[in-house]
């Protein structure tokens, strides 16, 4: 066998299955905490957050959106496969930008701002990994008999796996601690 052919070979797998690309835009939103001296750090950053849920204020914020395209085709049986997909992933990461002539609360906002980022990154990667496997799910479909039934199965079974990522997400929350067991934690 020829190299030429190993190539063909080595193709042939991605040909048959369709093709497929995610598409990530993460976007860093920062919002201005403004700091007086003799204030806690904690007070002065839920003064300032926007992100307010249930009463509870979180000092970062990731929102992230998956949306997908494909194009389907009828085979010669008359059934309906799919031939490519699209998968977007848009994401926001939310976080304090401190604005404070206290020394101290600089200090202790740059040993808190890394440990919150970690979090809120977790989150991303959780959106990260709902992107790719909505990708999978996608292309993993197969022939349908017709393309009405086609798309009706592809479109729940993406919404099958963001209901997933968004149930990891609480998850990821409840057993982090909102990030506290990650160093994101300020005392008030």
């Amino acid at each position: 066998m020829t190299l030429r052919n190993l190539f063909f070979l080595a193709l042939l797998p991605v040909c048959l299955t369709g093709r497929a690309e995610v598409i990530e835009n993460l976007h860093y939103k920062p919002y201005r905490v403004e700091h007086q001296s003799g204030t806690s750090l904690a007070k002065a950053i839920n003064a300032a957050t926007p992100f307010n849920e249930g009463g509870h204020k979180y000092h970062g914020y990731t929102k992230w959106h998956i949306s997908w395209r494909y194009r389907f085709d009828t085979t010669a049986s008359g059934s309906c496969k799919i031939t490519s997909a699209t998968v977007n992933l848009d994401a926001t990461i939310s976080l304090p930008e401190l604005s404070s002539s206290d020394q101290s609360a600089k200090k202790q906002f740059d040993t808190y701002l890394p440990a919150l980022k970690k979090h809120e990154t977790g989150h991303y990667q959780i959106s990260q990994e709902a992107a790719k496997k909505v990708e999978r799910t996608l292309l993993a479909q197969p022939a349908m008999p017709n393309c009405e039934l086609l798309k009706t199965t592809l479109n729940q079974r993406g919404e099958a796996v963001l209901d997933e990522a968004r149930a990891q997400d609480r998850q990821y929350d409840a057993s982090t601690s909102h990030g506290r067991t990650q160093g994101a934690w300020l005392d008030h």
